[in-house]
């Protein structure tokens, strides 16, 4: 069975469909979240070139002949004034059904996507760090749930616009963000303790690659499975602080689109991981998609 899932997120709009083991991927970047994180809602713009893009991937999906097709949206659409009449009139005008997930269910999906590749382990906290949201989850890692779980709107394109307008970060500005990450995680966390900590989303693999590029002077063939640790990411910051914009362009192993973004993507990371008292985490290469179309699968094979 051929299944699609339409995904609008915080810094685009993604097509996956699945197919007999084999994957079909488009991707458009629209930063969505540093639309609304800058005008409180979407604008005309974003709403034409989204019912637009997800007209153009519908088309993709019928050349492909997709038996299930699925279509997500996540923070953006929830911090937005006009998220639900945007998604409806993006869902009337393309055909495509969208359902806007609650922050219990996106965090409930990764959380799913990263247990089932960690399943030696006992307990498992799993930190997804996308443009919208920094979740955290945590549980023994062959849950199909995890015990607690957290979602923060601490996303790179949220918090963008307000601290890295032209892509630096001023080191005043980095201790405030610092300071209130670790002051909205404390109250949820308590007492800093030992975990096992599992990394997802784009940021963290887009730093951890640039990390290993440096060191070792080529780039992994895997992403899955690189570290990250706070001393890694704080020597990543202090580099920037140094760098201009051109120069950091130029470095091994960065991806252009997200290097306006990684200083406040490698603070955000380093003060999460102090707050929830991990030093080092382990990238996973996984997500809601994946979660998303096991499901499906699981309930085709069903019926």
């Amino acid at each position: 069975m051929r299944i699609a899932l339409v995904e609008l997120g915080n810094t685009g709009i993604h097509l996956n469909i699945s197919a007999a083991g084999r994957s079909h991927t488009r991707c458009q970047h629209l930063n969505l979240g540093a639309s609304v994180s800058s005008h409180g809602s979407f604008v005309e713009e974003d709403i034409a070139a989204m019912t637009a893009l997800v007209t153009e991937f519908m088309t993709a999906i019928k050349v492909h002949n997709c038996q299930r097709v699925f279509g997500v949206a996540t923070e953006s659409f929830r911090l937005a004034a006009n998220g639900q009449a945007v998604a409806a009139h993006v869902e009337r005008e393309t055909g495509c059904q969208i359902r806007i997930l609650t922050p219990e269910e996106e965090n409930g999906l990764n959380w799913q996507a990263a247990a089932s590749s960690a399943a030696t382990l006992d307990q498992l906290t799993v930190l997804s760090l996308n443009g919208g949201t920094l979740g955290i989850t945590q549980g023994p890692a062959n849950s199909t749930m995890p015990v607690s779980s957290h979602s923060f709107p601490l996303g790179v394109n949220i918090l963008a616009p307000r601290t890295t307008p032209d892509g630096y970060l001023p080191a005043p500005t980095r201790i405030r963000i610092e300071r209130h990450i670790g002051e909205t995680l404390k109250s949820e966390f308590g007492a800093p303790k030992t975990v096992q900590v599992a990394l997802l989303g784009e940021m963290s693999a887009g730093l951890a690659t640039l990390i290993h590029t440096m060191r070792r002077s080529e780039v992994p063939e895997n992403v899955t499975g690189l570290t990250l640790d706070c001393a890694d990411l704080g020597h990543l910051i202090k580099t920037f602080e140094d760098m201009s914009l051109r120069a950091r362009l130029a470095l091994p192993g960065i991806c252009p689109r997200r290097a306006p973004h990684m200083p406040l993507g490698a603070t955000i990371l380093r003060q999460a991981l102090r707050s929830i008292g991990a030093n080092t985490a382990t990238v996973r290469t996984v997500g809601l998609k994946d979660s998303i179309f096991r499901k499906l699968a699981i309930e085709a094979k069903a019926a």
